[in-house]
C-alpha cells in the first residue's frame, strides 16, 4: 500500500500512512496502486441528486409544463419516491465504468415522515446508496444542529461536507460537535482516476449561520477564496477538481465568473494588493476611510472542472457551460427537486496539454434527467400524448416498474410507513377544490390564491384576531392541488411546524419590513415574498435597482425625478450622500393609508419573527407573543368552515355574472364556483378524486379491488368522499391584487 500521488505525469509529497491517520477529517485518502491513465480520453459518469425534502413516498403533484418536456407524464401519477431513485442510481451504476453519486443536500424536511422521524430514515436511506459526497443544506438544520449531528452520527456511513462554514466546538456540551462530522473536501479514486470534491453550503438561507455567537456555533467564510485554497491545495493530488453545493444558481455561477459584494476596505486589502487574481475595488463608499465600505468584484475560481449543485430546485438540461478565468469549461449541472429526477451527466476527460498544472479537463459531455414517475423503469419512453393508447400503454408500464423498484429501500420504508399510519390520519379528506389553488401568483407575481387564504387563516385565527398578517410565501412549499384534499396534503403544503407569532409594528416598522420585502423580491424576478391579509401595498421592483445605483447626493434635490411632495409618487431622501426613497409604496391597512407613529397587531410565523430569511426588523420588535397555534392547523379550520357545494347552491345568486363574487359564511365565491357545483351535482361520479374519478372508485370498491385496483389503494375516507361530495367544503382561490408590482427601472430616468 502506498499513499498515491493522484495527478498522473506530477509529483507531490507523499504522506505517511501514520501521519495520513490522523488528517482524515481534513480528507487525506490512502489509496491502492492504479493503472496510469496518461494518455487516454477517459470516462466519468456522475449521478446527482438534490433537493429530496423527504420525498421519500411516491406523492401526486400537477407537473408543470418544463416537467412534462423533460419527461415526467401526466397520467403516470404517482411521482418521485426513493424506491424508483434507488433502483435507477443502481442500474445507472451499473451502466458506467467509472461512476461516482452527488447529492447536493437539503434531503430532510417537506413530508410527514420527517416531521415524525425527523431524519433518521432519510440519513438510513442514503447511507445504503453509498453516496460518495453530500454536502449540508440549510433545512438539514430545521430541527437544530443537534438533531443533525445525532442522525449523522448514528445512521450516517458516508462524506458530509461544508468547508464554507467553519463549526466551533466551546468548552460548552450543550454545542453539537459538527466539527467532528463534516469535512470540507473528500477524494475518490474512480478506478485510477482522481476526483477531488469541495462541499458548499448554503448561506443565502441560512440566516441562523450569520456571524460569531449564532446558535449554530458555525461562522460562514466567503466562498469564493475559501474555494480558491482549496482548489490550489488539491490540485497536486488529484486529476479532476469538483464542487457539491447548496449554494443556489447564481453563486454556484459566482465560483466561476467572480461576484461583487461590498466589505471594509481594510479586512480585504491584501486581497487587493496581491499578484494573483487580485480583488478590484469598484465603488469606494467612503473615500479616505480605511476602515469604509465599498464595493469589489471578487474573481473566480481558476482551477474548477464540474459544479453539481441545488438548492434552487431546478433542473439544468442542458448544463450551463461556465468560462473560468484561463478560457476553460466548467460544467455546472443542477437535477431539480422532490426525488422528481435523477441526473446523470456523462464527460469525455483528457489531459489537457494547453493547461497541464489543471491535469484533466472535460473535452465532451452530456446530460439527462431521468424522470420518476409511474413509469420510470420503461426504455425508451414513449412521449406524453392524451390519448387512449398511451393510457393503455401507462397502465402497462405502471404494472411493470412496481414490481422493479429497489426492495431494500422499500424493506427500510416499511416500518415507517406503519407508523406514520399510527400516529397521523394522513387519508382523512376535510374539503375538496375544484381546480388548483397555486401558491405562486397567476397574474405575474403579487398575492397567491393560497397565500390570500393561508394570511387570512392565521389573521382571523379565534386567539389572534389581528389587524395584519404577513407570511413568507416559501413557508408554502406545495400547491393544493385539484381533487380532494386530506391531511397528507397539508403536510405537503405546510411541512414546517410552525406557529403563529403575535406582535404590535409601529408603522415605520411595518414599512421598513415591507421595504426589505419588496428588496428581497427584486432579487427573485420582482415574485413577491410574503403573502399578506389585512392590508395591501405595491412593490417598486424599479425602486430597489435605482436605490442600488447610489446617486451621489447632497440634497434630495439632487435626485432623479425629485419631488418634495411624492406628486409623482416618490419622495425621495438623502441617505448618508446617496438617493434613496422607499421602494414599498401605497400601503393601505384595511383601506386606510399608513401612519408611521400608530401601532399595528400584526400576525406573522415563528420563523421570521425570529428574523429567519432575513426579517430583521421582526426580529428586533419586542412584543412578540407566541401563540401555540400551527399555521397548518389553522388553514385546516379555516377550510372546515368554507362553503360546501350544496350550502353554494343554495345562496348563489341567479344571475351572477363572470365578474362578480358573493360572500358565503363570510368567504368570496364566484361563477366559477358555482359552475363546479352544478357540474358535480349534475354527475357526482366525474368528480376528479385524484387518480380516478369518483365512479372508478366507487366501482373499484364494488369489485373489491381496494388496494390493488387502476385507482391505487381506497381508503375508506375516498369512498366516503366519493359517495357525497357535495357535503366536503370547497376550496377556491383568488387573487385581488392587495400586492401590486411595478417593475420599471427608475435607474434608467433621465433626471
Amino acid at each position: 500500500m502506498r499513499v498515491s500521488n493522484a495527478r498522473s505525469g506530477r509529483h507531490g509529497c507523499v504522506v505517511m500512512a501514520s501521519v495520513c491517520a490522523g488528517l482524515i477529517s481534513a480528507g487525506c485518502i490512502i489509496e491502492q496502486e492504479q493503472a496510469l491513465l496518461d494518455g487516454q480520453d477517459v470516462r466519468l459518469t456522475i449521478l446527482h441528486t438534490s433537493d429530496i425534502h423527504s420525498r421519500l413516498l411516491p406523492y401526486d403533484l400537477e407537473p408543470l409544463t418544463s416537467d412534462v418536456n423533460l419527461g415526467l407524464s401526466p397520467l403516470a401519477a404517482p411521482f418521485g419516491g426513493v424506491a424508483r431513485m434507488a433502483a435507477v442510481i443502481e442500474r445507472e451504476r451499473a451502466r458506467s465504468q467509472r461512476v461516482l453519486y452527488y447529492d447536493s443536500g437539503d434531503i430532510f424536511q417537506g413530508a410527514p415522515i420527517f416531521n415524525e422521524n425527523h431524519g433518521e430514515v432519510e440519513i438510513k436511506w442514503l447511507s445504503m446508496m453509498r453516496p460518495d459526497a453530500v454536502v449540508i443544506g440549510n433545512h438539514e438544520f430545521d430541527e437544530g444542529a443537534w438533531n443533525l449531528f445525532d442522525q449523522l452520527a448514528r445512521h450516517g456511513n458516508f462524506p458530509i461536507l461544508a468547508a464554507n462554514y467553519k463549526f466551533r466546538n466551546p468548552a460548552n456540551p450543550s454545542v453539537a460537535p459538527l466539527a467532528d462530522l463534516v469535512a470540507p473536501y473528500t477524494i475518490q479514486n474512480v478506478d485510477g482516476l482522481k476526483v477531488g470534491i469541495v462541499g458548499m453550503g448554503s448561506i443565502s438561507s441560512l440566516y441562523s449561520i450569520a456571524a460569531e455567537g449564532n446558535r449554530l456555533y458555525a461562522v460562514p467564510l466567503e466562498q469564493n477564496e475559501l474555494l480558491r485554497s482549496y482548489v490550489e491545495f488539491l490540485l497536486p493530488q488529484v486529476d479532476v477538481v469538483s464542487v457539491v453545493s447548496h449554494l443556489g444558481l447564481n453563486e454556484d455561477a459566482y465560483l466561476v465568473t467572480g461576484y461583487e459584494r461590498a466589505f471594509r476596505k481594510d479586512e480585504v486589502a491584501h486581497l487587493v494588493n496581491r499578484n494573483s487574481d487580485p480583488w478590484v475595488m469598484l465603488e469606494d463608499y467612503e473615500p479616505g476611510n480605511p476602515a469604509g465600505m465599498a464595493r469589489f468584484h471578487i474573481p473566480g475560481v481558476r482551477g474548477l472542472d464540474f459544479i453539481m449543485g441545488g438548492h434552487l430546485h431546478v433542473v439544468l438540461n442542458p448544463p450551463q457551460v461556465l468560462t473560468d478565468l484561463d478560457g476553460r469549461d466548467v460544467v455546472l449541472s443542477h437535477p431539480g427537486a422532490f426525488a422528481k429526477y435523477v441526473g446523470r451527466l456523462d464527460m469525455v476527460l483528457h489531459q489537457d496539454p494547453e493547461f497541464p498544472e489543471y491535469g484533466w479537463s472535460i473535452k465532451t459531455h452530456s446530460y439527462k434527467a431521468i424522470p420518476l414517475d409511474s413509469v420510470w423503469c420503461r426504455e425508451p419512453r414513449r412521449e406524453y400524448e392524451n390519448t387512449a393508447e398511451y393510457r393503455a400503454w401507462v397502465k402497462l408500464a405502471r404494472d411493470e416498474c412496481a414490481k422493479r423498484e429497489h426492495v431494500p429501500t422499500l424493506r427500510l420504508l416499511e416500518p415507517y410507513i406503519l407508523g406514520l399510519n399510527q400516529s397521523l390520519d394522513l387519508p382523512r379528506i376535510f374539503a375538496w377544490a375544484p381546480m388548483e389553488v397555486p401558491r405562486r401568483s397567476r397574474e405575474g407575481g403579487g398575492d397567491a390564491p393560497l397565500g390570500n387564504i393561508t394570511a387570512e387563516a392565521m389573521r382571523t385565527r379565534r386567539g389572534v384576531e389581528a389587524e395584519i398578517c404577513l407570511t413568507n410565501t416559501l413557508g408554502m412549499r406545495d400547491a393544493i392541488y385539484a381533487g380532494p384534499v386530506n391531511m397528507e396534503s397539508m403536510f405537503n403544503v405546510f411541512p414546517f411546524e410552525n406557529y403563529i407569532t403575535l406582535m404590535y409594528l409601529s408603522g415605520s416598522e411595518l414599512q421598513e419590513t415591507l421595504d426589505f420585502v419588496t428588496n428581497r423580491s427584486a432579487d427573485r424576478g420582482c415574485q413577491s415574498q410574503v403573502q399578506i391579509a389585512g392590508m395591501s401595498f405595491t412593490m417598486d421592483c424599479g425602486q430597489v435597482r435605482a436605490n442600488r445605483h447610489r446617486y451621489p447626493c447632497s440634497i434630495p434635490a439632487d435626485c432623479p425625478n425629485y419631488s418634495a411632495d411624492g406628486v409623482d409618487g416618490i419622495a425621495w431622501d438623502c441617505r448618508a450622500g446617496a438617493c434613496f426613497a422607499h421602494p414599498a409604496r401605497d400601503i393601505l391597512v384595511n383601506g386606510d393609508p399608513i401612519d408611521p407613529t400608530w401601532s399595528y397587531r400584526v400576525a406573522t410565523n415563528d420563523y421570521i419573527a425570529g428574523g429567519g430569511s432575513g426579517f430583521r426588523a421582526l426580529a428586533r420588535n419586542t412584543t412578540q407573543i407566541d401563540t401555540g397555534i400551527s399555521i397548518r392547523e389553522s388553514l385546516i379550520d379555516a377550510m372546515r368552515n368554507f362553503c360546501s357545494c350544496e350550502e353554494i347552491l343554495r345562496v348563489a345568486p341567479g344571475n351572477l355574472s363572470s365578474d362578480e363574487t358573493f360572500l358565503c359564511k363570510g368567504e368570496p365565491v364566484d361563477l366559477r364556483a358555482v359552475r363546479a357545483c352544478e357540474t358535480i351535482r349534475d354527475n357526482p361520479g366525474g368528480i376528479n378524486a385524484g387518480r380516478c374519478s369518483c365512479d372508478d372508485i366507487l366501482t373499484s370498491v364494488g369489485q373489491g379491488n381496494i388496494e390493488d385496483g387502476p385507482c391505487g389503494r381506497i381508503t375508506p375516507a375516498m369512498k366516503d368522499f366519493c359517495e357525497g361530495p357535495l357535503r366536503v367544503p370547497m376550496i377556491m382561490g383568488y387573487e385581488d391584487g392587495r400586492i401590486a408590482r411595478r417593475v420599471v427601472d427608475r435607474s434608467l430616468e433621465e433626471q
